[in-house]
C-alpha cells in the first residue's frame, strides 16, 4: 500500500496559510492614523470649536467666490 504525499502536502501548505490568516494581528488603528495628533487630543469642546470655525472659514471662502462671480 502505497501513501500519495501530493495531496498531503497540498493539504498542508493550504491549512498554514489560513491558519497564519486567521492569527495575524490587525494592525493598531488610533485616531493619529487618520487625522491630526492635535485634533485627536482635544476635549469635545475644543473639537466643536475647531470645527465651527472651519465651517465659517469654509462659507465665508464660497460667499467670496459667490461675489466675484455676481460682480
Amino acid at each position: 500500500m502505497r501513501i500519495k504525499l501530493g495531496p498531503i502536502i497540498v493539504f498542508f501548505i493550504i491549512y498554514l496559510f489560513v491558519w497564519n490568516l486567521a492569527n495575524a494581528e490587525e494592525p493598531k488603528l488610533n485616531c493619529e492614523s487618520f487625522v491630526n495628533e492635535k485634533i485627536c487630543n482635544m476635549t469635545d469642546a475644543e473639537m466643536e470649536k475647531w470645527f465651527w470655525e472651519l465651517f465659517k472659514s469654509l462659507i465665508e471662502q464660497d460667499r467670496e467666490e459667490i461675489e466675484t462671480i455676481e460682480t
